[in-house]
């Protein structure tokens, strides 16, 4: 699959993503905190699979309904998703030709995942200025990573038929 066939159907599961996010995952778990991310399970699936530049929309298209149904900003929803992306687009930048096996992608997906959500929850808390609540909540939070870095790579599982090659000269 081109990376322009896939945008849209990565848009729609962006904003499904963050649909479930905001409207179902509150509900399902006693503490909020605990609630796995799923935009940035998506996202860490996909920038573990496809290429990290192909998983852009997720940031944007997430932060565009996450912010329309909460009070928060969408440029904060933004900026919260990022972590996830950095760290794939980091671990896949080291990865030389011929090393994107499986086990090593879907572990790629777990550590993006977990520290992606990590990195959401710690500056969704900062702009709220909630920083100094979250060593209270350290087991939710490392309950949503854990959660998130499973979902994580699950996805990239499902994804794996249309991963892409590691590089190399011409790709």
């Amino acid at each position: 699959m081109t990376p322009s066939a896939t945008a849209p159907l990565l848009v729609v599961l962006a904003v499904v993503a963050a649909v479930l996010q905001v409207g179902v995952l509150p509900g399902a778990f006693l503490e909020p905190l605990a609630s796995p991310v799923l935009p940035v399970a998506l996202l860490a699936g996909w920038a573990a699979t496809r290429r990290p530049r192909e998983a852009w929309p997720v940031p944007l298209a997430a932060a565009g309904v996450l912010g329309a149904l909460s009070e928060a900003r969408v440029g904060v929803f933004v900026l919260a998703l990022l972590p996830a992306l950095l760290v794939a687009s980091v671990l896949r930048a080291r990865e030389r030709r011929g090393e994107g096996t499986a086990p090593r992608r879907l572990a790629l997906a777990a550590a993006s995942g977990a520290l992606g959500a990590l990195g959401y929850v710690a500056l969704l808390a900062q702009f709220e200025g909630a920083s100094s609540d979250l060593l209270r909540a350290a087991p939710a939070l490392v309950f949503a990573a854990i959660s998130t870095a499973l979902l994580a790579t699950m996805c990239a599982a499902a994804l794996w038929r249309f991963r892409t090659s590691s590089g190399g000269l011409f790709a």
